[in-house]
């Protein structure tokens, strides 16, 4: 685990992880450094697409439910990945029956596959009665977005205000989906900098701008997991940088 950065502020925290996607070993490794400096008054957030691409989808909803238990505060967004699977989700007919239909092939054909590996379901029709209902209910329970006074958390990004965007043709949300225009946005959002995953930053490294935060360092493509410790009461009234946390590279 490596540290990047320093910080001299002893206020209350706000702690991001960024895109998870089936990593179960590197969110282990990840929280068992966090949740040792994590205080009380601290506040942590995970910023979405805790499945599909990787092979351990099951085990990260687990222990990411068990800690919903043990830290009720604790702030789970959505991501797309988790959306497709709702989606997908609904082609079940009250009876188990399976629909073929658009939304779950869109889901299978991007990491779904490899979720329902995870539950060692083999065809979907055993889909409805192998992946746990409290699993289910834990991504039908998260939230789009977090807002507090310095900062917006968000999956993928915001839209600029008076933009427009590709995805309002196929009324994909934002929030879940957006790149451009959201990454080439310079000015603030209502004051706020937008944290952010959804966009893999291949290097590894976080992406630091003046309005923007990005920490999907691509765990799933290798890279690390990282999380992000942001002052409460923003980084310039706190006078100090981010201070990142990093799993090693697979």
């Amino acid at each position: 685990m490596s540290a990047i950065s320093d910080m001299n502020y002893n206020g209350p925290l706000l702690y991001a992880i960024g895109d998870i996607h089936g990593q179960y070993n590197q969110l282990r490794v990840l929280l068992a450094t966090l949740l040792k400096k994590i205080k009380p008054e601290d506040q942590l957030i995970f910023l979405g697409d805790y499945i599909d691409r990787g092979g351990e989808t099951a085990q990260v909803l687990e222990c990411l439910i068990e800690l919903q238990q043990n830290r009720p505060e604790t702030i789970f967004l959505r991501g797309n990945h988790e959306q497709l699977m709702l989606d997908a989700m609904e082609c079940i007919a009250d009876n188990g029956d399976i629909q073929l239909n658009i939304e779950l092939m869109h889901w299978l054909q991007n990491g779904g596959l490899d979720t329902l590996k995870s539950y060692s379901i083999e065809n979907i029709d055993r889909l409805p009665r192998l992946i746990p209902l409290h699993h289910l209910s834990f991504l039908k329970e998260t939230a789009f977005e977090y807002e507090t006074r310095y900062f917006h958390f968000v999956h993928a990004g915001l839209l600029p205000p008076g933009a427009s965007w590709s995805g309002e043709e196929d009324g994909l949300d934002p929030r879940l989906w957006i790149r451009e225009p959201f990454l080439s946005y310079r000015p603030l959002f209502k004051g706020r900098t937008v944290v952010f995953g959804h966009t893999p930053q291949l290097s590894g490294k976080p992406l630091v701008e003046h309005n923007k935060i990005g920490i999907d360092t691509a765990a799933v493509f290798g890279g690390p997991l990282t999380a992000v410790a942001l002052p409460d009461e923003g980084l310039k009234s706190a006078k100090c940088k981010p201070l990142f946390y990093q799993t090693p590279h697979c």
